[in-house]
């Protein structure tokens, strides 16, 4: 895939267009897809893209029929967001959701992993962004189905 290709694939993956992300895959194939055009100059996928803008039909796609979904859960940015802080970060509840509803799309490393800060450390967690944000629901979701991300008072 060129870089133009690639924009494009982003870009769908942005604004929820299952249809010519369909087609897309279709002419250049999945395996291709993930292995060709997952980051972006951030680190950022169509899966990374998706899940923070809320197209949680282009997430069902990649996921259940691109044949490529285990690898997406696992995709982590430059700085360490993985797909579940960006959709935490946006406030997009149903995909934090739709990702916690099978371990398989949010593997519990993925939730619990911390985004690292210029130096490498580790900084701030998907609670932490939701939380940041002010983004309640989400922090009570999370925090139910992971209690370790509170921390010990």
């Amino acid at each position: 895939m060129n870089q133009q290709q690639r924009k494009k694939v982003w870009e769908l993956g942005k604004d929820g267009d299952v249809k010519a992300l369909r087609e897309l895959v279709a002419r250049e194939g999945a395996l291709t897809l993930l292995k060709s055009a997952e980051m972006d100059s951030y680190g950022w996928s169509a899966f990374h893209f998706a899940a923070a803008m809320g197209n949680l039909s282009v997430l069902e796609y990649l996921w259940e029929e691109s044949g490529v979904g285990p690898e997406l859960a696992q995709l982590v940015d430059d700085s360490g967001r993985t797909p579940v802080i960006a959709a935490a970060n946006s406030g997009q509840l149903l995909v934090v959701e739709w990702l916690l509803a099978d371990k398989r799309r949010c593997p519990p490393e993925t939730v619990l992993a911390a985004t690292n800060d210029r130096a490498g450390n580790p900084q701030s967690t998907a609670l932490h962004y939701a939380s940041m944000g002010g983004r309640e629901v989400i922090v009570r979701l999370l925090a139910t189905c992971y209690p370790s991300l509170i921390p010990m008072v």
